[in-house]
């Protein structure tokens, strides 16, 4: 990859895959087979953000990434969920088969959500593409000059201290500082200075069939109804 920096290409559509319903509906029954409650649908991605993070802390990212894969889908407005799944890819991808493709997917992600905005995703990007050691960047290549470029747009994005966020990594600048000529450098400037940002479109679910809403809202309120596991445990 050259040292120039560019605007990943976007793909026309971000296609949500039929193992997305396979997880949704996975997540309405805990591993006894007792339900749960309606699972998360697939237009309710505030709904399926929480039950990712939720996953994430109880069973770790390999298992979250399904369902943040789905979230990211979205578009604008969810750039914390493309963040959250691009962090999530690096972190997974050295423990498996797939570390090379698991590494691509989440720089694209990392990426993308940087791009929109989000001012970790940035500071991410930064550490990971400088070539220094830091965490989950084994399989990623060294882009010292993309990294000096997301560095800079981090130290000036609003939100960084809106809501805290730490720096650079000294270590990290330093690194860049030292290893970089002064054309990249250069280059890693003007990137930052020209830096607009660039949002993914806004995903729309197609409308939902109304004989399918009501017969979603009858399964509802026959799981909801008292006494329902109590009469299908008599009856096997």
């Amino acid at each position: 990859m050259s040292a120039t920096i560019s605007k990943t290409r976007l793909p026309a559509t971000i296609l949500i895959t039929a193992l997305a319903a396979t997880l949704l509906g996975a997540c309405a029954t805990s591993s006894s087979g007792e339900a749960r409650g309606p699972a998360p649908a697939i237009n309710q991605p505030e709904r399926l953000l929480a039950h990712a993070r939720n996953v994430q802390a109880e069973k770790g990212c390999d298992k979250a990434i399904p369902t943040y894969r789905v979230i990211a889908g979205f578009g604008e407005g969810y750039e914390v969920a493309q963040y959250e799944l691009g962090a999530c890819l690096l972190e997974t991808a050295p423990t498996t088969k797939q570390a090379a493709l698991l590494t691509q997917e989440g720089l694209f992600w990392l990426r993308r959500a940087a791009w929109a905005g989000n001012a970790r995703a940035q500071w991410r990007l930064a550490m990971v593409l400088s070539g220094a050691p830091s965490p989950y960047a084994e399989n990623v290549g060294a882009v010292p000059a993309e990294a000096m470029g997301w560095a800079l747009v981090y130290k000036e994005n609003s939100s960084r201290e809106l809501y805290g966020l730490a720096p650079v990594y000294p270590k990290v600048l330093n690194h860049l500082n030292v290893t970089l000529p002064q054309s990249a450098k250069a280059e890693a400037t003007t990137f930052a200075a020209d830096f607009a940002e660039v949002k993914m479109a806004i995903f729309t679910p197609p409308a939902q069939d109304p004989s399918v809403k009501k017969a979603d809202k009858l399964r509802d309120q026959e799981h909801r109804r008292p006494g329902r596991r109590v009469t299908q445990t008599a009856s096997r």
